[in-house]
């Protein structure tokens, strides 16, 4: 479903190791040593999600225009790739639930609570896959981003959770009463945190994969688009600035809080589409490499 490339495993194992560990320790260095405070989110009111979101699918739409080049197959097997990685990439796939489950000790509930959000990006993920390869030009990406982050927000979401309240009715006496997970986090949470990171890792290396070798012939400028890419459809390209407009409190502070995931997205796909580059035998496009 992949194109074949003759990589270098044990380079590849290596670089996914270290782009593991880089990226998730952005976040807990700034957290645990810096004192960065986690961002009160509830202050992205809808119409800022609504620009956030519309961003988050442009930059999907502009993922697979490329990416479909890449991969052969049906369109279920399209669409079950895009929805991995977006799903893997946004940590919704089971790492987010898992996390949240852990440090309350309710983990059942969480990945049920779950499965609305993943029945909703598999639906939008193929939307994209259908509606991507017919749109050349960037504008009318740029429209069919906001119809269907319209559909997201506006239809698709409402629908799913009101379907499933009598499932999270029935179950509602597994709901969490409080967190364990409390600064300074030891061993107990920061060796679950960083092997369920590996979750995002793999999805952004399978985008380094599929398109890497088509955003420029020259090496940095190539990393830098894709770390565009990757943060755009992570949410975090106008997330930080949302943030530091919204909520009160000093500007470093806010930008800080936000910009820590941000900058791990930015990690993320920097150190992933290095291991890509250094573990792959594939010449790339320019044969500048």
């Amino acid at each position: 479903m992949l194109p074949q490339a003759n990589a270098n495993w044990l380079k590849l194992t290596i670089g996914i190791i270290l782009s593991t560990i880089l990226s998730l320790s952005v976040h807990v260095i700034m957290l645990q040593e810096m004192n960065v405070p986690f961002p009160e989110l509830s202050v992205i009111t809808t119409p800022y999600k609504f620009v956030i979101r519309i961003f988050s699918v442009f930059g999907l739409l502009f993922f697979w225009h490329l990416a479909d080049k890449k991969v052969n197959g049906s369109f279920v097997k399209k669409w079950a790739i895009l929805f991995l990685i977006d799903a893997m990439l946004t940590e919704s796939l089971f790492r987010g639930a898992f996390m949240d489950g852990y440090c309350t000790n309710s983990l059942g509930f969480m990945l049920i609570n779950n499965i609305p959000k993943l029945l909703t990006i598999a639906i939008i993920c193929g939307l994209v896959v259908f509606t991507a390869p017919k749109l050349n030009n960037l504008l009318y990406k740029f429209l069919a981003a906001i119809a269907l982050a319209a559909v997201f927000m506006f239809a698709i979401n409402p629908l799913m959770v009101a379907a499933w309240k009598p499932v999270m009715e029935k179950i509602s006496y597994l709901t969490p009463t409080g967190e364990w997970c409390k600064l300074p986090y030891g061993s107990d949470v920061l060796i679950p945190a960083y092997i369920s990171f590996i979750e995002p890792v793999l999805a952004s290396i399978a985008m380094a994969m599929l398109i890497l070798n088509q955003l420029a012939p020259v090496k940095w400028l190539r990393l830098l688009l894709f770390a565009l890419l990757v943060v755009t459809v992570n949410y975090q390209l106008l997330m930080p600035l949302f943030y530091v407009v919204l909520h009160k409190g000093p500007f470093v502070s806010n930008l800080a809080s936000e910009g820590q995931f941000a900058l791990e997205s930015i990690v993320l796909a920097i150190t992933t589409g290095f291991t890509w580059q250094w573990s792959s035998s594939v010449r790339l496009a320019s044969g500048k490499d």
